[in-house]
Order: C-alpha cells, then sequence, then structure tokens
C-alpha cells in the first residue's frame, strides 16, 4: 500500500529488494547460524524468508504497475477513500500475482530451507539427508530426498496450482 501511495516508498522497497537479492542464501544461512546457533530453528525460516521475499516483492510491485488505472480514477470520482480503494481495486486486482508469485515462493523456500537445514539445524529434512549422507546410508539420502520431491510434487498440484487457476479467473 506504501509503494501505491509514495512514489519515495516504491524506491526504498525495490532499492531493498535488490540489497536483499544481491546476498547469497548461503551468507545469510551463515549469518543466522551465527545469531540464532546450530541448535536453533530460526536458521531454516530467516533464510528461506530472505530467499522469497524479492519474489513476492517483485510480483507486488509489478501488479501494482499493471493494474489499468482507469479503475483508480473510477473509484476517486466515485469518493472512494485510499483505504477503499487499496481495499476494492488494488487487493484484488494483485491477488492473481501475488498467488502466482507464492507458488514460485514456495517451491524457492522447499528448497531453499532444506540447504538452511544441512547446515544449522537440528532437525527437517535437509539435516535428515545430511546425517543419512554422513553416515553412508545411501538408502537414507534417497529416502528423503523422494519425500521432499514428493512433498513439493504434492503441494504444487494438490494446492498451489488449483489456487492459481482459481485466482487467475479475477485477472482484470
Amino acid at each position: 500500500m506504501l509503494a501505491y501511495l509514495n512514489s519515495f516508498a516504491a524506491s526504498f522497497f525495490e532499492a531493498v529488494n535488490t540489497f536483499i537479492q544481491s546476498v547469497s542464501v548461503l551468507v545469510w544461512s551463515i549469518i543466522s547460524i551465527i545469531i540464532f546457533g546450530v541448535t536453533s530453528h530460526f536458521p531454516p525460516v530467516i533464510v528461506t524468508m530472505f530467499a522469497v521475499y524479492p519474489v513476492l516483492l517483485s510480483s507486488l510491485m509489478g501488479a501494482v504497475r499493471a493494474l489499468d488505472r482507469k479503475l483508480f480514477e473510477i473509484s476517486k470520482v466515485l469518493g472512494a477513500s485510499r483505504i477503499q480503494q487499496f481495499i476494492y481495486v488494488l487487493l484484488p486486482g494483485s491477488i492473481p500475482y501475488i498467488v502466482s508469485a507464492s507458488r514460485s515462493a514456495i517451491g524457492i523456500a522447499l528448497r531453499i530451507s532444506v540447504v538452511a537445514e544441512a547446515f544449522g539445524a537440528a532437525g527437517g529434512i535437509g539435516y535428515q539427508i545430511v546425517y543419512n549422507y554422513d553416515m553412508a546410508e545411501v538408502p537414507g539420502v534417497l529416502t528423503w530426498s523422494l519425500i521432499l520431491i514428493l512433498l513439493m510434487i504434492g503441494l504444487d498440484f494438490l494446492i498451489l496450482k488449483p489456487f492459481e487457476k482459481c485466482t487467475l479467473k479475477w485477472k482484470v
């Protein structure tokens, strides 16, 4: 909403987005492990957040730019406040973009969280893959990898793809 209301805020969010994209996920992993420790559950979450945030923000900023300006002009003529414009024009027009970006972001999040778990967590699929690798248990590595693949495919085909298809109907 701030980017919609103010061009300075839009520039600020784009600069933050560029900064976060320029730092490697490995760097975010190491920094979060240093701050929170190896046994904490925070490093995978933080690393995932920094990997997913640019995808979501870029898509949302694109959605704001792609909306038909005539809808905003019509809402102004009809006396809509900024909040009403956000609720009735900007938000519904952005939802298809947000859902599509979320689908990509969740795929990135699952892959990145596994890497973060492998480096600095005491549990999770990434931890199990590395543990089984360290123990030279090839079936364990393959099994946990297969679980991750099935989880990603199931999530995508059963939940995300149908939801995206449903929201694309709203696209103006």
